[in-house]
């Protein structure tokens, strides 16, 4: 008998990871999956039912004040004791700068009396305690017991094991007796992401660096699975290896949005989400103001990706008088953002872009990984003209310990300020061979891997690990 594995599936990144890979269907060869989604999405549930998934719709975890309370000072506790990473502090004071005042120093005033608390023994031992009692009479834990029993399974694979909407599930799973194995969808998952709430049986991760802060992190977890971290890279980049993800010129230009005849040689704007980068259409506009006054030679043109979870809009009025902008939007859900379907013209859409713009501009974003895939020069920001004496500026986040491997590359051309950006811009369009090696340099140092066989390294762990 095949295990029933129930595939967990919250978030649009997770169906282009697990499903448009194709790496549910080859499951089917030594398991049953079970797919889990966590929201409503007509069209893949009929995708997947239509070729014989065994197809649930999972309630989102319900989680009361007091749940959230403790699992909110308890995520400090992590921060502050258990990821022991010397870059901890930059997102959270980096994104200060972008709240009222007064909510900053309730913050810090939480934070301080956090510390204080922390440094009582007992303190921490009582949280975990009402932990335990909140998530019984807080949360719908009961209700996901229940459903865990029903949907008989032997084992949960998940991808996303730090999203709020799948935890209470994956508690229920863990608590009645399941196998519990994770393959982290993204490098900065470990570093930026809450406190596990699991300890899995199996980790696998994309790279060195992640299996060390795994390893790091999780101690009472290594010690329970005897230190099963595996590095397998990362699936969602096979397809860049694959033709058939690139479309024809003319159908892409169509797609996007741009002439059909256009000539221009085309710099690709990959935008942040704006919870972190609200002051990024700056650098848009400065690129665009420098093709107008003739300071980027060659007269390109920019198209502009917005980030899945973002939206175009509040690019477009951002942005004064565009003159060599086109706006394109990524995959949206309708009642949230991260709540979409992931298709295959999707996919197809990001890799020709990738493949057909020249030069990659984006701010600290994994998209500098995807972009050095197709062997195209990066170019990163670092200066910010909107907030210039921030005590956290823009370059720290940079600096973070999981996009550290990146920089240490030196492959990412980093601009101090508006001038260097169009000199970087420049001589990227000249001289693009200048930047293959560090291209590849960037793919190996965070993918480890560059041989489009991801996949099959995930598939060959959860095979081994569901023979246990």
């Amino acid at each position: 008998m095949k295990k029933r594995v129930a595939v967990t599936i919250s978030f649009s990144f997770s169906i282009r990871y697990l499903i448009r890979t194709g790496m549910i269907d080859a499951m089917r060869e030594f398991c049953e999956p079970v797919i889990c989604i966590f929201w409503h999405q007509p069209d893949l549930i009929e995708e997947l039912s239509c070729k014989g998934f065994e197809v649930h719709v999972i309630p989102e975890s319900k989680r009361g004040l007091l749940y959230t309370d403790t699992r909110l000072k308890l995520d400090y506790w992590f921060r502050l004791y258990k990821l022991k990473s010397p870059t901890y502090k930059v997102e959270p004071r980096y994104i200060e700068k972008f709240k009222p005042f007064k909510k900053v120093i309730i913050a810090r005033l939480r934070e301080y009396y956090n510390n204080i608390l922390f440094t009582f023994t007992n303190y921490k031992n009582n949280l975990l305690k009402k932990d335990e009692q909140y998530l019984i009479t807080d949360t719908n834990y009961n209700e996901m017991l229940c459903l865990v029993k029903e949907l008989n399974i032997d084992t949960v694979f998940t991808v996303t094991p730090f999203h709020a909407q799948e935890e209470i599930f994956l508690r229920a799973a863990n608590a009645s007796g399941k196998q519990m194995i994770t393959s982290i969808l993204s490098f900065d998952n470990v570093i930026k992401r809450g406190w596990l709430t699991v300890n899995y049986s199996c980790y696998m991760v994309w790279n060195k660096y992640n299996a060390n802060e795994v390893k790091r992190i999780y101690t009472e977890a290594m010690a329970f699975n005897n230190n099963n971290v595996h590095i397998v890279g990362a699936p969602q980049f096979d397809f860049y290896h694959q033709p058939q993800y690139i479309m024809p010129r003319k159908e892409w230009l169509q797609l996007v949005g741009l002439p059909d005849n256009v000539d221009r040689k085309i710099i690709l704007f990959a935008g942040g989400p704006v919870s972190l980068f609200p002051q990024e259409p700056q650098f848009l506009q400065h690129i665009d103001d420098a093709i107008s006054e003739g300071l980027i030679e060659g007269n390109p043109i920019i198209l502009f990706r917005c980030h899945p979870i973002d939206r175009v809009e509040r690019w477009k009025q951002a942005i004064k008088n565009p003159k060599n902008i086109y706006f394109d939007s990524s995959w949206n859900g309708t009642t949230k953002l991260t709540y979409a379907n992931v298709t295959d013209t999707d996919i197809a859409k990001l890799c020709s872009t990738l493949y057909y713009t020249d030069v990659h501009v984006n701010t600290s974003s994994t998209m500098t990984v995807d972009g050095s895939a197709y062997k195209k020069p990066q170019i990163g920001p670092g200066y910010d003209e909107v907030y210039p004496h921030s005590r956290y500026p823009i370059i720290t986040y940079y600096y973070q310990e999981y996009y550290l491997p990146i920089m240490q590359t030196n492959g990412l051309s980093v601009a101090m300020n508006r001038k260097e950006l169009i000199n970087y811009v420049n001589d990227a369009l000249k001289h693009p061979e200048n930047y293959i090696q560090k291209c590849r340099d960037i793919v190996l140092a965070i993918t480890t891997y560059d041989d489009g066989k991801n996949k099959e390294r995930v598939l060959n762990v959860l095979k081994e690990e569901l023979t246990k």
